[in-house]
């Protein structure tokens, strides 16, 4: 989870290192579109612009290239990857492929305990008009899916992580785009994984995917286009040369004289 909150499930005290946290801060800016998709960035003015170590943030990218969000090319940087229908399209599949695994296992009681605190506290925020609201709904929902792919556990957590990371920030440039998809409801699936309902949890998660999927696609449909990222721009573009074609011709004799 990229936020902190009153609800995220307690870790050891321990100091994060610089590639921790370059990793965190990168990947947030990822998420959040502050690198906007399809552009090139350089590991020195992202470092200088974040506040890391160079070598911090040259680690950090290579683990972000291994989960999709910035590839590498020679001479030009790291290019943040584009969200298109091909990144849309992968999202919906993966979506649906690796997402029942969190119906699979029943809750335990501090599992329930848990989604039961956070389950109350969506309620009161969720649906709710002010920003401050929205963005603590979309918090307090990722922190219950956080939990429940921690007891998918192995490759499926960090599979999960990556996938809604991925799904976060194919929201926020449908924002940005000027279209508002409709929030993330976990509620009903919460509710039935609660009750220890299997049938009724797969079902939830299936509509929620669908709303999802639906929803994307009349964001697509209702923007003409979501980022300019078709001609990826590098942070350190220089203005093009003058070729020797656009130059001014030199004046002639005649026009010399005339002067």
């Amino acid at each position: 989870m990229l936020d902190q909150s009153p609800f995220s499930l307690p870790k050891p005290p321990a100091a994060e290192s610089d590639i921790t946290f370059a990793s965190r801060r990168l990947r947030q800016a990822l998420v959040r579109c502050e690198l906007i998709p399809g552009t090139y960035a350089h590991e020195g003015d992202l470092a200088q612009r974040f506040g890391l170590g160079r070598a911090a943030v040259r680690v950090a990218l290579t683990e972000l290239a291994g989960a999709g969000f910035v590839a590498r090319h020679a001479r030009q940087g790291w290019r943040v990857a584009a969200v298109d229908g091909a990144l849309a399209s992968a999202i919906v599949e993966a979506r649906l492929r690796i997402e029942p695994a969190l119906v699979e296992k029943p809750l335990d009681e501090r599992s329930v305990a848990l989604l039961g605190s956070l389950r109350g506290a969506i309620d009161a925020v969720l649906g709710r008009d002010d920003p401050s609201a929205r963005a603590m709904a979309q918090q307090l929902c990722r922190q219950a899916l956080d939990l429940l792919s921690q007891r998918a556990g192995g490759f499926i957590e960090s599979w999960l992580r990556d996938l809604w990371d991925h799904t976060e920030r194919l929201i926020r440039s449908l924002e940005l785009a000027g279209t508002t998809p409709p929030a993330i409801d976990p509620r009903p699936l919460l509710d039935a994984l609660l009750r220890g309902d299997r049938e009724a949890a797969l079902l939830a998660l299936q509509e929620e995917q669908k709303r999802f999927t639906d929803a994307v696609a009349h964001g697509f449909l209702a923007t003409a286009r979501l980022l300019p990222q078709d001609h990826p721009v590098s942070v350190r573009s220089r203005l093009p040369r003058r070729s020797s074609n656009d130059r001014k011709p030199s004046p002639t004799l005649s026009e010399e004289k005339s002067r």
